[in-house]
């Protein structure tokens, strides 16, 4: 009997601590507000960009951009960046001038990116598209240019460089983390004139990269409820402050999906 009324209170308390962490789960002065992980979604083509949980493609054999016979005598140094494609084979493709030097460059990049090869990007262990970018830099000395592997930076809008990518030690970026963001900071979002006077209610979806200072960053609306809802709830977002995810006890950047509530009462 003693046995069976302590099976009870245990299960009780089980109980209790589900209700609790649901209970103190963040939330708005209009509405609760979930965080969760965002599964990594590829673009309209199928294709992959460089984010956490996406290991990136290395290169393992590249050909040098020979300096053009032809090229215009005012443009004897400098830069062009082309976008690529790395498909699940390995193989370059789609590749596309983001930001010229001139044809005849452009023409030598691309002639030698075309033969690059690559160890191709994964997710989960497994071989998928991935899109990246190419810096090739020529010199006024008519040396062989030098071609980079980078990605776009998120976070301030530029590109970013790992050695891995150009045969040096792996890139930083991990999916996996031992814990999740957790919200310091969630000042409550605000009603929009428009969604109040016609009484608009509902859930606004954001997806956020957490970086390694818990900031939000590369704010996604995934799913909309417009008549400027949305715009008050990356507002919100934006303003969030989160100790990062963390794993083997060193920050990490992780991607998670928030959902913010909108209800009048």
């Amino acid at each position: 009997m003693r046995r069976a009324a302590f099976l009870l209170a245990l299960l009780a308390l089980a109980a209790g601590t589900v209700w609790a962490q649901q209970e103190l789960a963040p939330s708005t002065d209009d509405g609760p507000l979930n965080i969760k992980p965002v599964p990594l979604m590829p673009d309209k083509d199928g294709v992959y960009s460089v984010v956490p949980g996406i290991v990136a493609p290395v290169v393992v054999e590249r050909a040098a951009a020979g300096y053009p016979a032809h090229a215009s005598t005012d443009a004897v140094d400098g830069v062009c960046l082309l976008s690529l494609v790395v498909g699940a084979d390995g193989v370059p493709r789609d590749i596309q001038v983001v930001s010229t030097h001139g044809a005849a460059f452009d023409a030598a990049a691309i002639d030698a990116l075309r033969q690059f090869k690559f160890e191709p990007g994964t997710m989960d262990g497994k071989p998928v598209p991935v899109r990246v970018y190419a810096r090739t830099r020529f010199f006024a000395d008519m040396r062989p240019a030098v071609t980079r592997i980078m990605a776009r930076d998120t976070r301030g809008g530029g590109f970013s460089q790992f050695s891995g990518w150009n045969g040096g030690p792996a890139h930083p970026f991990s999916k996996e983390y031992d814990k999740p963001p957790i919200p310091s900071y969630s000042p409550a979002a605000e009603f929009s004139d428009e969604a109040r006077r016609k009484k608009i209610q509902g859930t606004v979806i954001v997806s956020a990269l957490v970086n390694e200072e818990g900031l939000a960053t590369d704010l996604r609306v995934e799913k909309s409820l417009g008549y400027g809802l949305d715009e008050k709830a990356l507002q919100c977002i934006r303003k969030y402050r989160f100790q990062p995810a963390v794993k083997d006890g060193v920050p990490v950047a992780a991607r998670i999906a928030v959902e913010v509530n909108f209800h009048l009462y």
